[in-house]
């Protein structure tokens, strides 16, 4: 038996195993008494009940050395060590949920802690399971096995620290998450759409950028074999179906949210931000094609006439194109779409774009500042915030000028009258960066960490407009110079992720025809 601490009546523990649930022993006020501490193999609130007890702990400080001795190997090593030990579980290569009776899968998931301001980020994508390019060509979303492990699922995170054995790491929040209803709407279209890939022989040019919550990641270390795929001679990486991490900041969000360390949506409705379109409208018609159609009613409109089909006052604000963009998107429900239930789960970023005459973008293309701290600790592409943002889905609102037309409205503040370009909206369009794209972009995130781990944090040594390499770094428009915390020591001038303004114009051409 093995003294285990944080029980909840406060009391020393010791553990035993048995065979279908744990037996703790509560010493208070030198008498012994004892009761079953179990869960219910059925009940997935059950098992989520009996979660908490790892809560606070690692493996190591609830069973001792018995966690140290039965240490598992590989990413999947600390979630199977949990089913075994702590639930009791046989590990075997069931495609069915860990949980079988109760349909409820466990996932262990790291979190990182910022240095600067102790917040919880998720630190990679949650991957479901892998992908068999044969069997899914021919595999229905209603018959998947990633339909089965992972509509409801028992998520413990846990703080990763780099060189702590996984016996080590302390589990911070337990999460029962049940996949909405409309969300698993959004997850089969995801589904359907790689599949599509797939089925064309294609699934060599798969991104993750094609889908919306779920995503087809690529797995494996560098150097391994590509495998073979149906309808086509091309081999294809390795990938795996996952839950993306914009998806996975939404989860944990809940549980920030609750100001507990428990979160539980199980068989209830799930609260969310708003909502772009309804469950309803989704069972017709994919999320994209709702959204362009929006917009498509609102094509060879100026400023004004956009106003005034959206029953709103004309005004003079640098955001006032990417607000109309917003609030015809939402149905007018609201001009912060980066806030809407639908972006907020999948990362998806709508950017606002006027043309000079000659097509040129009128700026280059910002994204957000550079964290340098997350650059030098994070060695892998494919789990950098920089890979996360290349591979997202883009929406493009593009508004061009309509020559010899100018459009007069007055000043909001100072109700002088203004009289500017006329520019119209000429078409919108989602959009994800190619094989190709990525490969620049990771060129691009491997020098700017180079610098950052050589402590070389200036323009100087970024790459620049000049360069002609599609990216750039630089500070966004700034009065005055904004400080950032630098992982060497001290503080240094933020910068951006930038795309050149003549990379975003090969983008628009290549759609023009959308």
């Amino acid at each position: 038996m093995l003294n285990i601490k944080g029980f909840p009546c406060g009391c020393k523990r010791v553990w035993s195993p048995v065979s279908t649930a744990r037996k703790f022993h509560c010493f208070s006020m030198g008498k012994l008494s004892s009761r079953e501490v179990g869960f219910d193999r059925n009940n997935p609130l059950s098992i989520y009940d009996y979660s908490r007890f790892l809560i606070g702990q690692s493996l190591h400080s609830l069973l001792g050395n018995v966690a140290v001795e039965h240490k598992r190997k590989g990413k999947g090593g600390l979630g199977q060590m949990v089913e075994e030990l702590f639930f009791g579980y046989k590990i075997n290569s069931n495609r069915e949920a860990d949980f079988g009776e109760a349909k409820v899968e466990l996932k262990c998931t790291p979190l990182l802690k910022s240095k600067s301001d102790g917040s919880f980020r998720i630190k990679e994508r949650l991957v479901c399971t892998m992908i068999d390019y044969f069997e899914l060509a021919d595999t229905k979303f209603e018959d998947s096995h990633l339909l089965s492990k992972c509509q409801v699922m028992l998520l413990l995170f846990y703080l990763h620290i780099s060189g702590t054995p996984i016996y080590d790491y302390e589990f911070l929040f337990r999460i029962l998450w049940q996949i909405p209803e409309k969300d698993l709407i959004v997850i089969k279209n995801d589904y359907e759409t790689i599949v599509k890939r797939v089925r064309k022989g294609e699934a060599h040019l798969i991104s993750e950028g094609d889908t919306m919550y779920l995503g087809a990641c690529r797995k494996g270390q560098k150097g391994d074999s590509p495998q073979s795929q149906p309808f086509s001679n091309v081999k294809a990486s390795r990938r795996a179906f996952s839950l993306k991490p914009a998806y996975m900041r939404y989860i944990l969000q809940h549980v920030i949210d609750s100001g507990n360390n428990y979160y539980n949506n199980f068989q209830t409705a799930d609260s969310s931000n708003y909502e772009l379109v309804s469950t309803h409208e989704l069972v017709g018609s994919s999320f994209e094609d709702i959204i362009i159609n929006r917009f498509s009613q609102f094509y060879g409109l100026n400023y004004v006439e956009i106003c005034s089909k959206l029953g709103i006052t004309p005004y003079q604000a640098k955001s006032k194109y990417a607000d109309i963009a917003g609030l015809i998107a939402s149905n007018s429900k609201s001009k912060r779409i980066s806030e809407a239930d639908e972006f907020v789960k999948s990362g998806i970023m709508m950017k606002t774009i006027r043309l000079r005459n000659n097509g040129m973008p009128k700026e280059a293309m910002s994204f957000k500042n550079i964290d340098y701290q997350e650059v030098f600790d994070n060695d892998k592409w494919l789990e950098s915030e920089a890979y996360e943002i290349f591979t997202n889905r883009f929406l493009f609102v593009i508004f061009k000028p309509k020559q010899g037309e100018t459009i007069t409205f007055d000043n909001d503040k100072t109700g002088q009258n203004i009289t500017e370009q006329s520019y119209v909206l000429d078409r919108a369009f989602f959009w994800t960066m190619s094989p190709d794209n990525l490969e620049s972009a990771q060129k691009y995130w491997k020098h700017i960490r180079e610098n950052v781990i050589a402590n070389r944090i200036g323009l100087q040594y970024f790459w620049n407009i000049s360069d002609n390499k599609d990216f750039h770094v630089r500070p966004k428009a700034s009065r005055k110079v904004q400080l950032t915390a630098n992982p060497h020591g001290g503080e240094v001038e933020k910068y951006s992720y930038w795309l050149n303004a003549s990379f975003v114009k090969r983008i628009i051409d290549e759609n023009a025809n959308v």
